[in-house]
């Protein structure tokens, strides 16, 4: 895989005016087309991003809404495996999980799998390490490289008072995991949420009010974000326009609360 190019201002002046659009105009039940992700170009195909499997948190699954659209609009097959209350390869349940993962990943096969860290990761060092080399593994299993995409920020609660040291050894450990697979690449997103949690970016609400998940604009600037980084990884995709995909009704999922 290459190294991503960086993004652009102007590309997020012109997503920030499409989907302040969207934002008024999307609503239930519009017409979205025929992109739901369930066909693919011969070049996306050919470029090694599709399908794209998404996995993750519930925070990922916000995420989700808009980067369907986006990927399938892009050509490639998007595969939602994200999961409200869970999603985490290592931390509570993780090993639950890692029952069904094998079968789920191999959904991926020949493209990409996206593993957005959650705010469930919880672990030592060495867990975390494990769970990546793992996942790795797992996806390669299926012919698909590895993007391992760092957590969001957040605004701490009791919940998660024990565990902001382990959450902020996500990054690292994933960089290094990285570094050592050829088929694995770590993307920080901090170009999207910032270094540290703020709710609004721009003057745009971006974050929920509850400190964790993400709202309509924060998660279309995501998408965004990730169809850049996939351009510098593989040659040859062609992402979609916003204007393609920003205004297709998914802001008004209630998924999006606190926004």
């Amino acid at each position: 895989m290459m190294i991503k190019h960086t993004r652009t201002t102007a590309t997020t002046t012109a997503l920030l005016a499409v989907f302040m659009l969207a934002s008024c105009g999307g609503g239930p039940g519009e017409d979205t087309g025929d992109e739901t992700g369930w066909t693919e170009s011969e070049a996306a195909a050919d470029a090694g991003v599709s399908p794209l499997l998404l996995l993750g948190d519930s925070v990922a699954a916000g995420q989700a809404l808009p980067l369907s659209q986006a990927v399938a609009s892009s050509g490639a097959y998007f595969v939602d495996e994200t999961s409200a209350g869970g999603g985490n390869v290592v931390g509570p349940n993780a090993e639950a999980q890692w029952e069904e993962l094998p079968e789920r990943l191999a959904e991926a096969e020949g493209g990409v799998v996206v593993y957005q860290i959650t705010s469930y990761d919880w672990g030592t060092r060495e867990e975390q390490r494990e769970a990546y080399v793992r996942l790795a593994s797992v996806a390669a299993d299926s012919d698909a490289d590895l993007l391992l995409v760092s957590m969001p920020p957040i605004e701490p609660d009791e919940f998660y008072a024990d565990h902001l040291d382990e959450l902020a050894a996500t990054s690292e450990v994933a960089a290094e995991v990285a570094a050592q697979d050829d088929g694995t690449e770590f993307l920080d997103a901090s170009e999207v949420w910032g270094e540290e949690y703020s709710r609004e970016h721009d003057g745009q609400v971006y974050r929920s009010s509850d400190g964790i998940h993400t709202c309509p604009q924060g998660a279309a600037e995501f998408a965004s974000w990730l169809l850049d980084e996939l351009v510098g990884l593989y040659p040859g995709f062609e992402p979609a326009d916003a204007e393609e995909w920003a205004n297709a009704g998914w802001s008004s999922d209630e998924l999006f609360t606190g926004c």
